[in-house]
């Protein structure tokens, strides 16, 4: 019995569980604890809010998916929760130019 649960266990991982390759984009904005310091906290708030949402938007135009917003970390990624044939592309891109003014 022991035997045949385990084995109904492993199929039911074989099943939802496959190995892929991802890309991953971890970004933060530099010297952030240091504005939090000193910077009116509605112009803060205004910058963490305009720099989350192009992040966001950045990612569903190129079919990645936020997994985690941590203050000023942001951790997208692509080919995870939905197949990008060209996902390390996407991600290169998305690194690149996040660190540009915009």
């Amino acid at each position: 019995a022991v035997k045949s649960s385990a084995t109904k266990a492993r199929s039911l991982l074989d099943k939802w569980l496959k190995k892929k390759i991802v890309s991953v984009l971890f970004a933060d904005i530099s010297g952030f604890n240091d504005l939090a310091n000193t910077m009116p906290m509605e112009q803060l708030l205004a910058m963490h809010s305009t720099y989350v949402t192009v992040l966001e938007d950045v990612g569903k135009a190129t079919k990645g998916t936020v997994q985690s917003l941590v203050g000023d970390r942001v951790i997208l990624s692509w080919n995870a929760a939905s197949s990008v044939a060209a996902h390390a592309t996407e991600a290169c891109q998305i690194g690149r130019g996040s660190g540009r003014e915009r």
